[in-house]
């Protein structure tokens, strides 16, 4: 994966001339890759970039450019994940608050702690911080008594955010909500980099390919028995699943089991699953939750088509553009089978057109997007109401090719 070139970039935004990036370590983290992708986009757009990290370890260390500061703070590695990221917030604190960087974008759900202790700065500049909710903060697991709770520590921890940014309409409405607020922005998740144009599938190319941790929120046990069906009608088949996992020893026996040994692959981690998203025919997302599925993404643009289960809501906003794939229940065995099968069965679409249908979630445009929102805020923290009505106050936000971002 490569930084962004200037070919590739959209129009360029007036940007912060130094961010921070906080994050708790590397692990393989979807918000931690996202918040990667655009430190090295910005770095190339020659923005000073500084990693604040609570553990500079984990997989995806080696994603970071050359040219990026990484603070690494070597906190315990005893800390479970909420000391962790208090600790970091307090650690990030004294850094930041030596005025070396302009604005801070925090990552996802779990980094929010650290914006009300940098924005209470005992004396110099205080950087604008830009917040991202990357996941649903509306839970129907959730009693009544734990949604308040959530929403109160939602408000307190997102409430001095200079902007918050979520990934979608509703999830935008609901940020509006429990927050308070109206400065709410939405930016489509960022979630590819360069890895080259899409190419063609290969004749006869039989290959589903998944891609996830090996644990039980990803279903992967029930993604091997729904390929047990679509083997016996589709002798050619394939199942390669790229991650490593707890579930390894449980998922190896059941493939063992279904007599699938030798045509369902477990490769365990790769650092890009772009090479077997070239040798695929589809992808499969088999999980019961996710926060996005950005890996749905990813394969769109390398030009493949989708089966998922209804496991987020952007699921069926993909599935719906012609050519993409389709969806199913989660839990479903039989109708994942039967989809996957469908696939199988038809003549693959024109790979550049699956691609054009993610072009909005590129790293290009979410980071020139997130720049203007990090800028915006140096010279005026207020919007008129005219603005808002007129939507000048963030242009680019809501102007931008392929940016769906808009003030709700």
């Amino acid at each position: 994966m490569s930084v962004i070139t200037s070919i590739e970039r959209g129009p360029a935004v007036l940007a912060p001339r130094s961010v921070a990036v906080v994050l708790r370590d590397f692990r393989l983290g979807g918000s931690e890759r996202v918040a990667i992708g655009l430190a090295n986009y910005w770095a190339s757009r020659q923005i000073h970039v500084t990693l604040v990290v609570g553990r500079a370890e984990g997989p995806l260390k080696a994603l970071v450019q050359p040219g990026i500061d990484v603070i690494d703070l070597a906190l315990n590695s005893g800390l479970g994940d909420t000391r962790l990221v208090w600790t970091l917030a307090l650690r990030a604190r004294a850094i930041l608050r030596q005025g070396q960087v302009e604005a801070c974008y925090v990552p996802g759900n779990s980094h929010w702690p650290v914006i009300p202790l940098l924005k209470t700065f005992l004396s110099g500049p205080v950087p604008r911080i830009v917040a991202q909710v990357s996941s649903p903060v509306c839970r129907a697991s959730r009693s009544r008594l734990a949604q308040k709770g959530y929403d109160w520590r939602m408000r307190w921890l997102l409430g001095k955010a200079d902007v918050i940014t979520t990934l979608s309409d509703d999830l935008a409405r609901e940020a509006r909500r429990i927050v308070g607020c109206s400065r709410v922005e939405v930016v489509p998740l960022p979630a590819l980099w360069d890895e080259g144009r899409p190419c063609a599938v290969a004749e006869g190319e039989m290959t589903i390919l998944a891609a996830g941790r090996l644990v039980p929120i990803k279903g992967f046990d029930l993604l091997i028995d729904a390929f047990a069906i679509v083997a016996r009608r589709h002798p050619a088949a394939r199942l390669v699943i790229c991650g490593e996992g707890p579930e390894r020893q449980a998922l190896e026996t059941r493939i063992a089991g279904a007599g699938l040994t030798d045509r369902v692959t477990l490769t365990g981690y790769v650092p890009s699953i772009r090479p077997y998203l070239d040798r695929a025919r589809l992808f499969v997302l088999s999980s019961h939750c996710e926060s996005f599925g950005a890996v749905l993404v990813e394969a769109l643009a390398a030009g493949r088509q989708i089966v998922s289960t209804r496991c987020s809501p952007v699921v069926d906003k993909l599935v719906t553009c012609p050519g993409a794939g389709s969806s199913v229940p989660v839990r479903d065995v039989p109708a994942l089978a039967e989809a996957m099968g469908q696939v199988l069965g038809q003549t693959p679409p024109e790979c550049e057109a699956l691609a054009r249908i993610v072009a909005p979630y590129h790293v290009s445009c979410g980071g020139e997007a997130f720049l203007s929102l990090l800028h915006a805020y140096e010279h005026d923290n207020r919007r008129a109401a005219s603005q808002m009505k007129t939507g000048q106050a963030l242009g680019f936000a809501i102007n931008h090719p392929g940016i769906s971002g808009r003030a709700l």
